[in-house]
C-alpha cells in the first residue's frame, strides 16, 4: 500500500499503479495473440497479474475504510478501482478461454481485438496520470478515444461473428470462436466503463 503520511493512502497513485499493471497484462495478452507459442501458455503469467490487480483493488477499498479525507469522492475512487479491476479480469477471462476451450491458434480478429485492448489501457493509464496531476480537462481526450475504441470493437465483433455464420466450419469450433469474440468485445466494454466514470468525475471537478 502507498502512504503519503501516517494512515493517509495515496489513492490516485494506487490507481495509476493498478492501471499500469492492467496495461502490462494487455500487452502480454497481445504478445500471446501475435506470438508463435500457444496462447494458453501465457495463462499462468496473466493469472498472476490479475491477482496483483486484485491486491491493488483490495488496498484501495481497505484505505477507503480507514481514512476520512480523500482526493475525490469515495464513490468515484471505488468505482474507478472496481471498473479497472473488471478490465484485467476480462483480459484474464479471455486468455483462460484459450485454455479451457482448447483454442491453440489466433486469427486476425483476435489480433485486432488485442490491439484495441492495449490502446484502451494506454488511454486509461494516461487519464489516471492526468487525474493525479489535477489536469481534468485533458482527460476528456482520453475518454473520447476510449469510446471510439469501444465502437471499433463493436464493429469488429459483428464482423467476426458474421464471418462464423457466412463461412461455417465445424459447429463445435464455431461455438468456441463465438464465445471468445464476445468475451473480447466485453473486455473493451469494461474499458469504456472506466471512461464513463472519468466523465462523471470531470463534470464535478473541471
Amino acid at each position: 500500500m502507498v502512504f503519503r503520511k501516517k494512515n493517509e493512502v495515496n489513492f490516485l497513485l494506487l490507481l495509476i499503479q493498478a492501471a499500469d499493471n492492467t496495461l502490462q497484462a494487455a500487452q502480454m495478452f497481445r504478445s500471446a495473440m501475435m506470438g508463435d507459442k500457444p496462447p494458453a501458455s501465457y495463462y499462468a503469467a496473466l493469472k498472476e497479474m490479475e491477482h496483483k490487480g486484485d491486491q491493488f483493488t483490495h488496498d484501495i477499498i481497505k484505505g477507503l475504510n480507514q481514512v476520512f479525507m480523500t482526493p475525490l469522492d469515495r464513490e468515484d475512487i471505488m468505482e474507478l478501482a472496481l471498473k479497472l479491476d473488471d478490465v484485467i479480469d476480462g483480459i484474464e477471462a479471455c486468455i483462460a478461454r484459450f485454455d479451457y476451450l482448447n483454442i491453440s491458434y489466433t486469427d486476425d480478429y483476435m489480433k485486432n481485438f488485442s490491439a484495441i485492448i492495449v490502446s484502451s489501457c494506454n488511454h486509461i493509464l494516461s487519464a489516471f496520470k492526468l487525474l493525479e496531476a489535477k489536469k481534468f480537462l485533458p482527460i476528456r481526450e482520453h475518454t473520447i478515444a476510449l469510446n471510439k475504441l469501444e465502437n471499433e470493437a463493436d464493429t469488429l465483433m459483428r464482423e467476426s461473428i458474421r464471418n462464423i455464420f457466412t463461412h461455417p466450419k465445424d459447429p463445435y469450433e464455431d461455438f468456441k470462436l463465438k464465445e471468445l469474440y464476445e468475451r473480447l468485445e466485453e473486455t473493451t466494454d469494461r474499458c469504456e466503463d472506466v471512461a464513463n466514470i472519468l466523465e462523471s468525475v470531470l463534470l464535478r471537478y473541471s
